[in-house]
């Protein structure tokens, strides 16, 4: 996607999002190929991105809250100090991704593939919702 385009879409969607729905308009970026994407401290809150290509994206300190990033592709992302509390990341491949200080409070990470993930710890993990298919890191 052309970075003109993508900073288009985030700013109608931060309108949509302080406005609850009032105005602006919400994301849909479902299948996107955002892969390296500059997201820093971007506001996605219930943004779709399911199945996005979010490899080696930066993610540093943006918002995720509530956003479906189910079978999403996250890949050495970085997320480090991203808010991600009730995101879905069911199925999502996040390894290889820092996580360093993420926010995982109720997060979904049913068989998310979390090997090799950095700075990810028990606490995050205790946090979050994990299942049998979860594939985790070695803490």
């Amino acid at each position: 996607m052309k970075p003109l385009r993508l900073e288009h879409i985030l700013i109608k969607h931060q309108v949509w999002f302080e406005a609850r729905g009032n105005a602006g308009e919400k994301a849909e970026l479902n299948q996107c190929d955002l892969q390296g994407a500059d997201l820093k401290a971007a506001v996605l809150v219930e943004a779709n991105l399911q199945e996005a290509n979010l490899n080696q994206a930066d993610l540093r300190q943006a918002d995720l809250r509530g956003a479906n990033l189910r079978d999403a592709a996250l890949t050495d992302a970085n997320l480090q100090n991203a808010n991600l509390e009730e995101t879905d990341l069911m199925w999502a491949d996040l390894s290889g991704a820092d996580l360093t200080g993420a926010n995982l409070n109720g997060t979904y990470l049913q068989g998310a593939d979390l090997r090799g993930a950095l700075g990810l710890s028990r606490t995050q993990l205790d946090q979050a919702v994990v299942d049998e298919d979860t594939q985790l890191p070695d803490l």
